[in-house]
């Protein structure tokens, strides 16, 4: 077997398997993936128990960027806790500044008796993940402040408290690197008002979770091929070296 033979098989062979693990990985962005009918939708849950409600028709300035609803505990935002998209930039308002959030930000309030609302992402089979987040309080129109803390099952990440002054453009941020996961884990943003706060206020969130699922060993079927190729290259490069050579007269 000629060396060149083997490097065209070995080359096929590896490159099935490289693609096989590029498959494997997958991004998961709360903002581009957040949903207003589906909770908990795939991976994202946004809050436990909370109910989607339309757009608020009582007076509030945070009505007119809830154009989609919003996940919450009342029919209004006179109730907490609640979780939205925004469908405006918050200086459409007349309130809210464009540093308190953005068209497609996330925004969340937490309850006003001190308990937490979550937003949690959960591994849908075994591997491991990258995340960042940035963090930052969306509700300049009020002096208050809000604690974030970031758990993988029952272990703490990492937390930081918002207050105003630390709006959009100043964000705070909570991230890991190469976490393993089993199917069924979870990855939880957890908020809650600050000690000595009478209410909750509203929190920003941007949040990407890079995950790279465990090998399987199984390579997929257009790996296979690639690798039946090169064995087939292999072995008939192979069967040309033992076949014996007329002896010359």
């Amino acid at each position: 077997m000629s060396l060149r033979s083997i490097w065209t098989a070995a080359t096929l062979i590896g490159a099935a398997m490289v693609m096989t693990q590029a498959a494997q990985a997958q991004t998961y962005d709360l903002a581009g993936d957040f949903s207003n009918s589906l909770n908990p939708n795939g991976a994202w849950s946004y809050g436990a128990g909370l109910s989607h409600h339309p757009q608020p028709s009582t007076a509030n300035a945070l009505n007119s960027v809830a154009g989609n609803g919003y996940w919450g505990a009342g029919d209004d935002f006179f109730t907490a806790p609640f979780i939205l998209q925004a469908t405006a930039d918050g200086s459409t308002t007349g309130v809210y500044t464009d540093n308190d959030f953005l068209t497609g930000d996330v925004l969340v309030h937490a309850s006003n008796d001190g308990s937490f609302v979550t937003i949690s992402w959960t591994a849908q089979s075994a591997g491991s993940i990258d995340f960042s987040s940035s963090i930052w309080y969306a509700h300049s129109v009020v002096s208050r402040s809000q604690d974030v803390s970031a758990y993988l099952g029952s272990t703490l990440l990492g937390s930081v408290t918002v207050t105003n002054g630390i709006g959009r453009g100043d964000a705070l941020s909570l991230s890991g690197t190469n976490l393993s996961v089993a199917a069924g884990d979870s990855l939880m943003f957890r908020f809650s008002k600050a000690a000595g706060q009478q209410f909750g206020s509203l929190t920003g969130l941007n949040m990407i979770v890079d995950f790279t699922a465990s090998p399987t060993g199984v390579p997929e079927p257009g790996s296979w091929a690639m690798m039946i190729v090169g064995f087939g290259a292999a072995g008939g490069a192979l069967r040309r070296r033992s076949r014996p050579t007329a002896a010359l007269a």
